[in-house]
Protein backbone atom coordinates (compact mmCIF):
# COMPACT_ATOMS: atom_id res chain seq x y z
CA UNK A 1 0.00 0.00 0.00
CA UNK A 2 1.20 3.07 -0.63
CA UNK A 3 -0.73 5.65 1.26
CA UNK A 4 -3.96 4.92 3.08
CA UNK A 5 -6.34 7.37 5.40
CA UNK A 6 -7.33 4.89 8.26
CA UNK A 7 -7.73 4.16 11.83
CA UNK A 8 -5.14 4.64 14.25
CA UNK A 9 -5.71 1.83 16.19
CA UNK A 10 -4.49 -0.79 14.18
CA UNK A 11 -1.45 1.59 12.50
CA UNK A 12 -0.10 1.92 15.62
CA UNK A 13 2.03 -0.27 16.51
CA UNK A 14 3.78 -0.13 12.93
CA UNK A 15 4.22 3.44 13.04
CA UNK A 16 6.03 2.51 16.25
CA UNK A 17 7.90 0.20 14.74
CA UNK A 18 8.89 2.13 11.96
CA UNK A 19 7.44 -0.09 9.50
CA UNK A 20 5.03 2.71 8.14
CA UNK A 21 5.12 6.31 8.47
CA UNK A 22 2.50 8.54 9.70
CA UNK A 23 2.44 11.71 8.30
CA UNK A 24 -0.90 13.29 10.22
CA UNK A 25 -3.28 12.27 12.62
CA UNK A 26 -6.77 14.05 12.22
CA UNK A 27 -7.60 14.45 15.80
CA UNK A 28 -8.07 17.89 17.32
CA UNK A 29 -4.48 17.03 18.90
CA UNK A 30 -1.41 14.82 18.29
CA UNK A 31 -1.21 11.51 19.70
CA UNK A 32 -0.16 10.97 23.18
CA UNK A 33 3.10 8.53 22.02
CA UNK A 34 3.57 9.91 18.75
CA UNK A 35 4.20 13.44 18.94
CA UNK A 36 6.22 14.06 16.26
CA UNK A 37 3.19 13.27 14.30
CA UNK A 38 1.65 16.79 13.45
CA UNK A 39 -2.39 16.98 13.33
CA UNK A 40 -3.81 18.26 10.04
CA UNK A 41 -4.27 21.58 11.56
CA UNK A 42 -0.70 21.70 12.43
CA UNK A 43 0.18 21.08 8.65
CA UNK A 44 -1.54 23.61 7.61
CA UNK A 45 -5.36 22.21 6.51
CA UNK A 46 -8.07 24.70 8.30
CA UNK A 47 -10.78 22.65 10.11
CA UNK A 48 -9.58 19.11 9.24
CA UNK A 49 -10.63 17.88 12.34
CA UNK A 50 -12.06 14.20 11.45
CA UNK A 51 -11.69 11.87 14.46
CA UNK A 52 -12.85 7.98 14.35
CA UNK A 53 -15.38 7.60 16.72
CA UNK A 54 -16.95 3.99 18.32
CA UNK A 55 -20.37 3.96 19.87
CA UNK A 56 -23.13 2.67 20.76
CA UNK A 57 -26.56 2.73 19.44
CA UNK A 58 -30.14 0.92 19.58
CA UNK A 59 -33.31 1.01 17.65
CA UNK A 60 -35.07 3.58 17.82
CA UNK A 61 -38.31 1.93 19.65
CA UNK A 62 -35.58 0.64 22.69
CA UNK A 63 -37.60 1.81 25.92
CA UNK A 64 -35.89 5.13 27.02
CA UNK A 65 -35.25 3.93 30.45
CA UNK A 66 -33.13 1.02 28.90
CA UNK A 67 -31.37 3.44 26.53
CA UNK A 68 -30.72 5.36 29.96
CA UNK A 69 -29.31 2.25 32.04
CA UNK A 70 -26.65 1.37 28.98
CA UNK A 71 -25.86 4.80 28.91
CA UNK A 72 -24.83 5.44 32.04
CA UNK A 73 -22.99 1.65 32.66
CA UNK A 74 -21.34 2.22 29.43
CA UNK A 75 -20.12 5.87 30.66
CA UNK A 76 -18.88 4.00 33.83
CA UNK A 77 -17.00 1.40 32.43
CA UNK A 78 -15.55 3.74 30.00
CA UNK A 79 -14.25 6.53 33.18
CA UNK A 80 -12.25 3.34 34.87
CA UNK A 81 -8.93 4.37 35.03
CA UNK A 82 -7.46 0.70 33.53
CA UNK A 83 -10.09 0.54 30.74
CA UNK A 84 -8.59 3.93 29.43
CA UNK A 85 -5.07 2.69 30.12
CA UNK A 86 -6.23 -0.78 27.76
CA UNK A 87 -7.69 1.17 25.26
CA UNK A 88 -4.44 3.99 24.88
CA UNK A 89 -2.36 1.29 24.79
CA UNK A 90 -4.79 -0.28 22.01
CA UNK A 91 -4.57 2.78 20.03
CA UNK A 92 -7.59 4.72 21.30
CA UNK A 93 -8.64 7.92 22.99
CA UNK A 94 -11.15 7.53 25.49
CA UNK A 95 -13.37 10.24 24.83
CA UNK A 96 -17.06 9.49 26.64
CA UNK A 97 -20.01 11.32 25.91
CA UNK A 98 -23.54 10.72 26.18
CA UNK A 99 -26.06 10.35 24.00
CA UNK A 100 -27.23 13.77 23.07
CA UNK A 101 -23.90 14.52 22.63
CA UNK A 102 -23.15 11.69 20.06
CA UNK A 103 -26.68 12.76 18.57
CA UNK A 104 -25.54 16.46 17.66
CA UNK A 105 -22.27 15.08 16.33
CA UNK A 106 -24.24 12.47 14.13
CA UNK A 107 -26.16 15.70 12.73
CA UNK A 108 -23.31 17.91 12.40
CA UNK A 109 -21.38 15.09 10.61
CA UNK A 110 -24.55 14.37 7.87
CA UNK A 111 -24.69 18.48 7.39
CA UNK A 112 -21.07 18.05 6.02
CA UNK A 113 -21.22 14.62 4.27
CA UNK A 114 -23.99 15.59 2.03
CA UNK A 115 -22.10 18.66 1.17
CA UNK A 116 -19.31 16.55 0.58
CA UNK A 117 -21.48 14.10 -1.67
CA UNK A 118 -22.61 16.94 -3.47
CA UNK A 119 -19.88 18.71 -4.48
CA UNK A 120 -18.50 15.01 -5.61
CA UNK A 121 -21.61 14.33 -7.45
CA UNK A 122 -22.12 11.40 -5.75
CA UNK A 123 -25.30 9.78 -7.31
CA UNK A 124 -27.86 7.50 -4.99
CA UNK A 125 -26.94 3.69 -5.51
Amino acid sequence: VQMNSGVLAPAHAHIKAGTIKALAVTGEKRWHDLPEVPTMLDAGYKDFVFATNCCFMAPAKTPPELVARIEKESLAVLARPEMQEKLMKSGFEIQAKNGQALGERVNKEIIVFKEVIEKAGITKI
